[in-house]
């Protein structure tokens, strides 16, 4: 793909801090980029250029959640209004509406885009699932004690899912039984959470650590520290290289196999604002950054996007999972939702 934009320019459309990312797979008519805010709205983009497709008004609060379906033709939204949304991608127009007691703070659509997961920040919430297209009526009910969950991704062939929580903790749920069978405990809550192409992979970004692990076998095959707070973190979807970013917008990339550093340089913020989340394009040659001044980034994978002369970045990596269960900075990690 030629990349028909310059990298590194910030794309507006969000007037408040940008909550969540979602690509579709690389489809008939290209690939779509969907984002959700605080002001109310989600954008559906081309991916290839960052061209603005589609607007979905109709929330009546802060959406946090985004899943663009793999064929890129329907868009679920999650809000702090309590509701959840089908959209679609041709039309932009809301297509069902399921209510809530909970605001939806995460949610995912599976591979067929028949069966969506929804979530919630709020203690003792629910995961929910439902069958987008037959009825608004809930499937089935997974009951999360303690603390809300930050993110749902569906996994193993669509026959689990994984949740990941302000406990500190991320679980396999099995669909069908409604059984929790495998869980990683993490010295900090994780800030993201995504499944990779291959369908096995697992990434996650949370204290100051990227992890990698095996959806089907809970075994890890990368653990990589970073010196700052990571916000966010993705996999390459050929599992070349990945990128993390730093609340304050640095943004790393690393070879994959290796763990050295490839890249390296700091996002153009808006005064006081800060990195919300980062993520790879289906086609793996860019990566995209979300910031809370409202503003989406496209960077390129080939081109050097480097621009501070900041010291190189060291990386490790650990194929153990003491390492990552013993990994402790001796301080207790401030509880906060962002």
């Amino acid at each position: 793909m030629d990349l028909n934009f310059p990298c590194g320019i910030p794309l507006v459309g969000h007037m408040d801090s940008v909550l969540d990312l979602s690509f579709s797979k690389v489809c008939d008519s290209g690939f779509y980029l969907a984002s959700v805010g605080r002001d109310g709205r989600g954008i559906v983009r081309r991916g290839d250029t960052g061209e603005k497709f589609r607007t979905l008004l109709g929330h009546q609060s802060a959406v946090r959640g985004v899943s663009v379906s793999e064929n890129a033709t329907i868009v679920a939204t999650g809000s702090d209004d309590c509701t959840a949304r089908i959209w679609s991608v041709s039309s932009g127009l809301e297509l069902t509406k399921f209510r809530h007691t909970q605001m939806v703070s995460s949610l995912a659509l599976d591979t067929g885009s028949e069966r969506m997961l929804t979530s919630s920040q709020e203690r003792a919430s629910k995961i929910c699932l439902y069958d987008v297209n037959q009825s608004k009526e809930v499937l089935c009910v997974y009951q999360k004690k303690l603390k809300g969950v930050r993110n749902v991704i569906f996994c193993r062939d669509d026959r689990s899912f994984l949740a990941s929580s302000y406990d500190r903790n991320i679980q396999l749920w099995d669909i069908l039984s409604g059984l929790r069978s495998h869980k990683i405990s993490l010295p900090h809550h994780a800030k993201s959470m995504e499944l990779c192409a291959d369908g096995k992979t697992v990434t996650i970004g949370y204290g100051k650590s990227v992890v990698f692990f095996d959806a089907d076998t809970f075994n890890i095959h990368g653990h990589h520290k970073m010196p700052f707070k990571v916000m966010g973190a993705s996999l390459h979807p050929q599992k070349k290289s990945f990128v993390c970013a730093s609340l304050e917008g640095k943004i790393l990339k690393f070879n994959y196999d290796t763990g050295e550093e490839e890249d390296r340089f700091r996002a153009q913020l808006q005064m006081g604002h800060n990195i919300s989340g980062i993520k790879y394009s289906p086609d793996g040659e860019m990566y995209v950054s979300s910031s809370t001044d409202g503003q989406i980034t496209l960077w390129s994978q080939s081109s050097g996007n480097r621009n501070s002369d900041e010291d190189s970045i060291a990386s490790y990596s650990s194929d153990t999972r003491d390492d990552l269960l013993d990994e402790v900075d001796g301080q207790s990690e401030e509880e906060d939702y962002d």
